[in-house]
């Protein structure tokens, strides 16, 4: 036989050959064990996605069915001849610091009487059209008097605001220092009532600018935001109230 033959013959039988201290049956059974544990780990990630798909479902339904309540529970609009009201609004300011804002609407909008009284009076008259509420952050250098007087050289007779209020917690929870601002809350909010408390605002929407309600949910209901989906319930009041 040629050298070179014996010499390929020599290596083939070499490569064929198997050490005695290697198992290829156990190699073949590990395997195989860890084909199975492969399965197992794919079983059970499939049955946490079908798990987390139906949460899912089931959380998209229950904040439609949530929306759907606060829809409801929105104020019916209210067309007032009398002339503006100043001591209910200071009524309605201490009703308000003994209660949760839990009651009242999450869209909100943060008001000033620096603001041009025009501007002032289609801000408090769309918000509340719209089903929300436009805030104060309460008498200017603590003066009551002439507080009222301001109020009512704005607005008079068929004019009077039906959704102004006064409440400096918000200003304070919310961390208010330009007006007009706009907050829309994705969920109840208590402030608290202490002069030095902090409070933790829940997730909210905000934006501040001279710009109209209209613009304002327009902006937040295609934000995305944690008030998207209640901004849009709130445009559609208000479109509805333009028709």
């Amino acid at each position: 036989m040629p050298l070179a033959a014996g010499i390929s013959l020599a290596g083939l039988a070499l490569a064929q050959s198997t050490p005695d201290d290697i198992d290829l049956a156990a190699i073949r059974a590990n395997a195989a064990q860890h084909a199975e544990d492969a399965e197992a780990l794919a079983a059970t990630v499939r049955r946490r996605a079908e798990a987390v798909q139906d949460q899912a479902v089931q959380s998209q339904g229950d904040a439609q069915a949530s929306a759907a309540r606060y829809a409801e529970s929105l104020p019916p609009l209210v067309q007032s001849s009398d002339t503006f009201d100043f001591e209910a609004m200071v009524k309605s300011r201490a009703e308000a610091e003994k209660a949760p804002l839990s009651e009242g609407p999450r869209f909100i909008a943060f008001a000033s009487l620096s603001m041009p009284p025009e501007a002032l009076k289609a801000l408090v008259r769309d918000m509340g059209r719209a089903g929300g509420v436009t805030v104060l952050r309460g008498f200017p250098a603590g003066d009551a008097a002439r507080f009222k007087q301001t109020l009512a050289a704005i607005w008079q007779g068929a004019d009077a605001p039906a959704a102004l209020g006064i409440d400096p917690r918000l200003f304070r929870a919310f961390h208010i220092d330009a007006a007009p601002s706009f907050v829309m809350t994705a969920s109840d909010f208590a402030p608290c009532d202490g002069f030095d408390c902090q409070d933790t605002p829940p997730p909210h929407d905000r934006l501040t600018g001279n710009v109209t309600v209209a613009q304002v949910l327009e902006t937040f209901s295609q934000g995305g935001g944690p008030g998207a989906a209640l901004a849009r319930l709130h445009l559609a009041r208000l479109e509805g109230e333009d028709r």
